[in-house]
């Protein structure tokens, strides 16, 4: 089985590297399965799903993930929401199937208010605004 290595550059386009063999599936179920739905632990930070979702597509996210998190190339995180440990890990040290660390570029803030944006997919609470820009708080 052979993964793409993908790295982003600064300005945010995909660029396909190298393939190397990898010996675990990567589907993207089997990738999906590591994390758990969870509720927010009382010692995680707070953070805020409207700032989760600005992060999520500021940092280009969604190239991998999917404008909604519905997965593409890499897992979609609508069915298995990861919990804040998993978030941190993940953007912090990257993955072994291929993310990029984010170290560096994302506070610890900004990794709770992902967090809690992904707690939101699947749900009413969800945000779905796209131009992450603009000022003001979107309303969805």
């Amino acid at each position: 089985m052979r993964t793409w290595l993908t790295l982003l550059c600064a300005g945010g386009v995909a660029l396909v590297v190298m393939t190397v063999a990898h010996p675990v599936a990567s589907t993207a179920a089997a990738a999906g399965a590591a994390f758990a739905a969870s509720p927010a632990a009382d010692d995680d930070p707070p953070g805020s799903p409207i700032n989760g979702r600005k992060v999520f597509l500021r940092e280009n996210c969604y190239i991998c993930h999917g404008g909604r998190g519905g997965g593409g190339m890499c897992p979609s995180l609508r069915d298995n929401r990861p919990d804040f440990d998993d978030v941190e890990e993940a953007v912090i040290n990257g993955t072994r199937t291929g993310m990029p660390s984010f170290r560096g570029r994302v506070t610890r803030q900004e990794i709770a208010d992902l967090a809690a944006y992904l707690r939101t997919l699947r749900t009413t609470r969800e945000p779905v605004f796209t131009h992450w820009w603009e000022p003001g708080i979107p309303a969805r």
